[in-house]
């Protein structure tokens, strides 16, 4: 799937990462999961990366087996590597920062997370496996 590098395109990702999910054997929470992180990165990309050029894309891929589900994300926005642990937050503080979250709940989330930049674009692989039932 390609998307135009426009906030409106993020809700047409997250349909299409749920229903991959969902073919991979998530349940309902697992799959908003997924979706919550890749809406994340692409809002990152999005907002950050492409800022005020409107002609950036978006290349999504991807890939289940059972129980399984791997996430790529292309563009073409300047270098930045996501996949570096982000701060972490003190347990202890009542009124937490709103926005700049990101990346913890991309990293919370998501079980692996590579970055790579080839050929001048960046490329995030984001992986998750199915939770065992309690």
């Amino acid at each position: 799937m390609k998307i135009d590098g426009h906030l409106d395109q993020i809700e047409r990702v997250g349909r299409f990462i749920q229903e991959a999910a969902q073919d991979a054997g998530f349940d309902e929470m697992e799959s908003y999961a997924c979706e919550l992180a890749v809406s994340e990165a692409c809002e990152n990309i999005i907002l950050h990366g492409y800022g005020d050029d409107s002609t950036g894309e978006i290349e999504v891929s991807v890939q289940t087996e059972p129980d399984t589900i791997t996430i790529e994300l292309w563009d073409d926005a300047p270098p930045f590597d996501p996949a570096n642990s982000p701060i972490k937050l003190d347990p202890s503080i009542d009124d937490p920062p709103i926005g700049g979250l990101g990346l913890v709940i991309m990293h919370k989330v998501m079980d692996e997370m590579e970055y790579h930049r080839r050929e001048g674009r960046n490329q995030l692989r984001m992986r998750r496996s199915r939770k065992p039932s309690a």
